[in-house]
């Protein structure tokens, strides 16, 4: 008795293989064929770099060599503190704008308020601006007093 059984070996090593390689992943660094230069971030013909490129190869060309991975942290996380702080001096210098206009309006209106006030009657204002009523103009008088006969136990 003879049993013939048809398996497709390749098949099932093929699957074998995409299974580890998918568990067994090792990054690998590429570069681009058409760039000649040796750095990771330096010019690419027809793009802008970005800030964060920008910081890691002045960082690559200081170090003279590719930058390992904490490096390329390290360098990503002071620009992204710049760029934070940045932005926190610019809310800063704008709400203080605002508040300077928000002053200088305030205080257009109380002079203009003041000027109609002088217009309205000068012989109220005296020369310090401060309103004055004509009761407040005349000097203050002390009444006289007599001596309180006091029948005290303690005198």
């Amino acid at each position: 008795m003879k049993i013939e059984i048809d398996i497709d070996i390749e098949s099932i090593v093929k699957e074998a293989l995409k299974k580890q390689q998918s568990e067994d992943t090792i990054p690998i660094e590429t570069t681009s064929t058409n760039s000649r230069s040796k750095w990771e971030y330096g010019r690419k013909n027809g793009r802008r770099r970005t800030p964060e490129e920008m910081a890691l190869h002045d960082l690559e060309r200081e170090k003279g060599r590719r930058l390992t991975p904490e490096e390329k942290g390290e360098a990503k996380a002071k620009v992204e503190m710049d760029e934070t702080t940045e932005n926190t001096i610019k809310e800063q210098v704008i709400k203080k704008a605002h508040i300077d206009k928000i002053v200088a309006e305030g205080t257009a209106a109380a002079s203009k308020e003041l000027a109609e006030e002088e217009r309205r009657d000068p012989d109220s204002v005296n020369g310090n601006g401060i309103m004055e009523r004509e009761e407040d103009k005349k000097e203050a008088t002390i009444p006289k007093t007599e001596k309180l006969d006091t029948n005290s136990l303690f005198s």
